[in-house]
């Protein structure tokens, strides 16, 4: 074991990418793959997890990669599988047979198999299920027909039971059972004889107390369950908020299913964070380093487009105010100031917002509380940034006036920001549109419309105090 741990890391310091020794160590992996050297390419990845080799395929041809990956053991090669990257995996799949992909299911959880089968063609996907065991087909088929991103879809099918009516030695026989094909036991989850979920045992409890003990007297009733058409995000905020490590799934009936544990809701996690990041931004929540250029020039298009109709709008506000403009032309100066700090005080707004509702903090219950915190912040943060721009422009330019409506157009726009910012995500998630994808785009215009217009309005009424 601690032979196995140090190839590992010795293995991990060579594909630091920061290392000087990186691209020497690539380019001989580079060298052994043309030379057809699989005896000394085999040492070399000897105790490489599989994460680690994935690394390295970034940096590898893609008939460099499938050499490597088919010198693998088939262990690994499921799991540098999972481990990929979705866009690099599916076509990654796509060079693999049938036979290939089948021969590396046998190494994985349910839940796993599940995963990868669903990147394949629905013809080739068909070929690889009628390559396997007649029960693991039939497992994996109806896994697949959950609904997409729900806890029937997350959830492992690979878990450990045993009746409320056993004693704790029929419980240990069965874990031990369990224990050749699951990889980790958490729990042993405790059913009547319809398979209904009555509770759970820790594994602790189950080994510890006497053999001849009734498992109805060491059974905890307070079982965390989810119906499996959940939404994985609420699976997540769930383990987040109770301190999860495992939990059952259920069906209509109440009978366990499956199970989801820790490690995949960990998963869950980092993609819903970055599916908010990048469509706050208007990317696609799919896009990543290896998408092609042609394909995310499409996908950012569309929202760009939305930003320019939307520049318009502002453009047509700064239009009917020209012949202000013209007599006093300071004021092409100093719009920007009054519409981007509008802007930014929107996004901060609407950040927070967003990310208390991912979290299940805000609600339609409690969204008072959000605007109302929200708009007292905007006041607060208007008459400070308000009175510091008024009194510079004052400074500056010498017009008591000028810093007036300057500060004053700063006042009322920092209030529309925090105002907008906070109310645009919870109308979007009543309208049941994910508030990350386009409240940014709505917030930001308008702050710009409403920016331009107070600050040249204000211009427009005071004009002759400012010629």
């Amino acid at each position: 074991m601690e032979e196995e741990r140090k190839k590992e890391s010795e293995f991990r310091i060579k594909i630091d990418r920061d290392s000087d020794s990186y691209d020497e160590f690539v380019s001989q992996i580079k060298n052994l793959i043309t030379l057809e050297d699989s005896k000394q390419l085999k040492e070399m990845l000897d105790g490489a997890h599989p994460a680690d080799i994935v690394t390295l395929f970034r940096d590898l041809e893609r008939e460099e990669e499938l050499y490597l990956f088919r010198l693998l053991p088939k262990e690994d090669q499921a799991y540098s599988l999972i481990k990929m990257e979705e866009e690099t995996l599916e076509s990654f799949l796509e060079e693999l047979s049938v036979d290939e992909i089948s021969n590396t299911l046998d190494h994985i959880e349910t839940d796993e198999t599940t995963y990868l089968l669903s990147y394949l063609p629905s013809a080739k996907r068909e070929l690889v299920l009628a390559n396997l065991s007649k029960a693991d087909s039939f497992e994996i088929r109806s896994q697949l027909g959950f609904r997409e991103y729900s806890a029937g879809r997350l959830m492992s099918k690979d878990f450990a039971t045993v009746s409320i009516t056993d004693n704790v030695r029929k419980g240990i026989i069965n874990v031990r059972k369990k224990a050749k094909e699951i990889e980790d036991i958490y729990q042993v989850y405790v059913t009547d004889e319809d398979g209904v979920l009555e509770g759970f045992i820790p594994l602790k409890d189950l080994f510890l107390t006497p053999i001849n003990t009734k498992v109805a007297k060491i059974t905890n009733f307070s079982v965390f369950a989810f119906h499996y058409d959940v939404d994985q995000e609420e699976v997540a905020n769930t383990f987040k908020k109770y301190d999860l490590v495992s939990a059952a799934v259920t069906d209509d009936l109440g009978r366990i299913i499956g199970r989801i544990t820790v490690d995949d809701v960990l998963e869950i996690v980092e993609e819903e964070a970055s599916e908010d990041i990048l469509l706050m931004a208007g990317v696609s929540e799919d896009e990543r380093l290896s998408t092609p250029i042609l394909q995310s020039v499409k996908r950012r298009i569309i929202w760009l487009n939305v930003n320019l109709l939307t520049a318009f709008v502002s453009s047509t506000v700064v239009a009917f105010f020209e012949d202000t403009i013209s007599q006093i032309v300071v004021l092409a100066t100093l719009m920007p100031i009054v519409a981007g700090l509008g802007g930014n005080a929107g996004t901060q707004s609407v950040t927070v917002v967003i990310r208390n509702i991912a979290t299940g903090d805000l609600s339609f219950s409690n969204w008072w509380e959000a605007v109302r915190k929200e708009c007292t912040i905007g006041v607060l943060n208007g008459l400070v940034l308000g009175t510091v721009t008024g009194c510079m422009i004052f400074f500056v330019k010498g017009n008591l006036v000028l810093g007036l409506v300057v500060g004053t157009a700063m006042f009322v726009n920092m209030i529309v920001a925090s105002l907008t910012g906070s109310l645009v995500p919870i109308v979007l998630k009543a309208m049941r549109v994910d508030p990350a994808i386009a409240s940014s785009i709505f917030v930001t215009a308008t702050t710009d419309v409403c920016g331009f217009f107070f600050f040249l309005g204000l211009a427009t009424v005071f004009a002759k105090y400012l010629i």
